[in-house]
């Protein structure tokens, strides 16, 4: 379930509370933890700010992604696997490139795909605390 923080004309910012614990890339998200998700319009990836039940900063996820469509009741994207994490004190992981590979060998994706892919992480990784900054300063107008 998700609540809705924000729209904009081409994004929008939704809520979500996890009701388990979880973990991203070593990073335990106990009940109770909030991920607030940007979705923008023809933007290459979705972007996740990931907070603890205490508000306190866990890290920022991002999953690279095309298609990404911002309506009026819906958002959808196709998730192209590939995963950045970032976590609370800056250190930058990339996620299931296995996943990626994989699905490459089986014709799940393409050529097109993998060069989307690469060039969104080199963007992500090269940029991420602008990217960062980009959402904190929207959610903080509000």
């Amino acid at each position: 379930m998700c609540d809705l923080v924000a729209r904009g004309t081409d994004w929008v910012v939704l809520s979500y509370v996890s009701n388990r614990a979880w973990e991203v890339a070593g990073a335990l998200l106990p009940a109770g933890s909030q991920t607030l998700a940007f979705y923008q319009t023809d933007v290459a990836h979705v972007l996740w700010r990931m907070c603890a039940p205490s508000g306190n900063l866990k890290g920022h996820l991002f999953h690279i992604c095309r298609d990404v469509q911002v309506e009026e009741h819906k958002v959808s994207y196709l998730d192209l696997l590939l995963d950045i994490w970032i976590s609370s004190d800056g250190v930058v992981e990339v996620l299931d490139r296995e996943d990626v590979d994989v699905c490459y060998r089986e014709g799940k994706l393409g050529e097109a795909d993998l060069k989307a892919i690469a060039a969104e992480e080199k963007r992500i990784v090269t940029h991420w605390p602008v990217l960062v900054r980009e959402m904190d300063a929207l959610l903080s107008d509000l």
